[in-house]
């Protein structure tokens, strides 16, 4: 909880910029100064650590609890808690001690408090931490692009060529439907499968689920050819074939340092590029045999 104590103080026209013996801003130790509307006086309000919370689950699997929802002007997070960084301005105190370098900045960071404002938690010369972060939705590009959704190779039973009106069955040979991008200024995108899309060659689609052998393919991911091939774009052993092609679709999350993290404007879904086969149909052949 922020506990307010306000402190009756007029700023004076010319602002006189404090000295780093002035670390506290009249405040007092633990306690921020927060500017009042119309820039007459400020609020001393006394600073608690902000966010409890675990650290989530990092290995990917289960629940990932607490969230931090990263909403504009904070970009991340301290535990739980929202926070951005600004340049330095009054009525701030200065860091303490002389800058590294004559035109080295200060900034500040702040996070959002129980009250639903922010403030300062942290005011350093800009050589003394890590450099601010870019925007969330830059590092959410760069964590997207980092994934890899290529799906392994498209197998069938029957291979390379089947009958029309035998079912047919469908699956990728392996791989992980859940993927983790690696990290993007600590920030991961993870990416899970939520649909295999197959097209079979014949202007049909069909949604499986994961299917990664043909014992699954049998129940989940099969289809029944109504007709031959011969309207294939390509061929099989000289004869014309359907190009059958798996597409998957992945849910889209972000994490940054294991906790889950909400990134307006970022993608929630990604499609990964296809996986091909070359299938024949062919017309089921009937003998009859004379019988004497």
């Amino acid at each position: 909880m922020l506990r307010a104590l306000v402190v009756s103080m007029l700023v004076a026209l010319a602002f006189v910029a404090p000295t780093p013996a002035q670390a506290d801003g009249g405040c007092g130790a633990g306690m921020e100064a927060v500017p009042l509307p119309g820039g007459l006086g400020y609020t001393c309000v006394e600073i608690t650590p902000g966010g409890g919370g675990g650290e989530g689950d990092p290995g990917g699997g289960g629940q990932h609890q607490p969230t931090c929802t990263l909403v504009p002007p904070g970009t991340w997070c301290n535990g739980t808690t929202p926070c951005y960084t600004e340049d330095w301005h009054p009525p701030y105190v200065l860091p303490e001690g002389d800058p590294p370098k004559p035109d080295t900045p200060a900034l500040v960071d702040l996070c959002l408090q129980a009250g639903g404002y922010y403030i300062a938690v942290r005011i350093y010369w800009a050589s003394e931490g890590e450099p601010p972060p870019p925007s969330l939705q830059d590092q959410a590009r760069t964590a997207t692009g980092q994934l890899s959704l290529a799906l392994p190779a498209l197998s069938t039973s029957p291979t390379r060529r089947t009958l029309v009106n035998l079912p047919t069955w469908f699956w990728i040979e392996g791989g992980d439907p859940e993927q983790v991008g690696s990290s993007a200024f600590g920030l991961r995108a993870i990416a899970t499968v939520s649909s295999l899309d197959i097209a079979t060659g014949d202007g049909t689609t069909i949604t499986c689920p994961w299917t990664t052998s043909s014992a699954e393919a049998e129940t989940s991911c099969d289809y029944t050819y109504r007709r031959a091939s011969n309207d294939g774009t390509t061929t099989q052993d000289g004869r014309p074939a359907y190009t059958v092609s798996a597409t998957s679709t992945w849910d889209i999350r972000f994490e940054l340092n294991g906790v889950n993290v909400t990134i307006p404007g970022a993608p929630t879904t990604l499609q990964g590029p296809a996986s091909t086969a070359v299938l024949r149909v062919a017309e089921s052949q009937s003998v009859v045999t004379g019988t004497r």
